[in-house]
């Protein structure tokens, strides 16, 4: 996870939160922030290892708005793949 310790080690938080889940996958929404700026991403996971289906940004707040982390890598060390593969 040194990515994310990267940036949590800078001041931003990451959480996660899994959601929805049925027979083909389930969402996974990641929250970044950083004291009022936040951006929050959208992803709908395959419940293949490693894929998804689509990627889009919900919201987001002030500075939040212009970062531009890898979402990619941060949900890779999350789920614990090596690489992320959209379906």
């Amino acid at each position: 996870m040194s990515y994310t310790r990267e940036l949590k080690d800078k001041g931003y938080q990451i959480k996660f939160e899994k959601s929805n889940f049925d027979s083909k996958g389930y969402d996974l929404t990641i929250n970044v922030e950083k004291g009022d700026h936040y951006y929050q991403a959208f992803y709908s996971m395959s419940n293949s290892f490693g894929c998804f289906f689509t990627m889009d940004y919900n919201e987001c707040n002030g500075d939040g708005c212009n970062w531009d982390f890898d979402n990619d890598k941060l949900v890779c060390e999350f789920i614990g793949a090596d690489v992320l593969n959209k379906m």
